[in-house]
């Protein structure tokens, strides 16, 4: 992939079109597009589906990272994804749509999205990869952090690494965030 300004957008598989779910990621792929950023996500349905359509309605570029082993029980990329990655495991994917990405928005979801904040967030706390801003869309996040945070601080001791985290309440505020993280002053 040669796409720069890239933004990995994170959520459940689950959201059908017309639900708030996918609505609020459609609503995010097109913001992220018409402020110039390519939207990258895991190809398939829900979220990523959404926040794809989104962006090309907008005129944006997409990208979905898709897995071999999806592929062989019959998963396709959704129809907006403009490129598509192959990568051999669901773990390689995982990485790979880190890895590629100038910053993160989280959506709802379930294990798999929890699994794709959590490892951007280590990577960018442990300096694996450069500062990129994670933003977590939805007034529930708050709650799951403090939650955490209230739960964990003295095994998981990760309150002092909230600062890597920023909250937005919708689509335009997680835009204004990225854009004030990434671009040019």
């Amino acid at each position: 992939m040669n796409t720069p300004h890239t933004i990995a957008v994170f959520g459940s598989s689950q959201p059908q079109p017309g639900s708030e779910g996918y609505e609020e990621a459609r609503s995010l792929g097109g913001a992220l597009a018409c402020a110039g950023w390519t939207v990258l996500t895991g190809g398939y349905r829900g979220v990523m589906e959404a926040a794809s359509r989104g962006a090309r309605e907008a005129g944006g570029r997409t990208v979905g990272v898709i897995t071999a082993s999806f592929s062989e029980r019959g998963l396709r990329s959704n129809e907006f994804v403009d490129e598509v990655i192959e990568v051999p495991t669901y773990a390689d994917r995982l990485v790979r749509l880190i890895t590629l990405a100038e910053g993160y928005v989280i959506l709802r979801g379930g294990s798999g999205t929890l699994s794709e904040l959590f490892l951007s967030w280590e990577l960018v706390k442990n300096r694996s990869l450069p500062p990129r801003p994670i933003v977590l869309l939805g007034v529930r996040w708050k709650r799951v952090i403090d939650f955490l945070t209230g739960e964990f601080y003295d095994e998981l001791s990760f309150s002092s690494h909230l600062n890597l985290l920023a909250f937005a309440r919708d689509a335009d505020e997680a835009v204004t965030l990225i854009n004030r993280a990434l671009k040019p002053r």
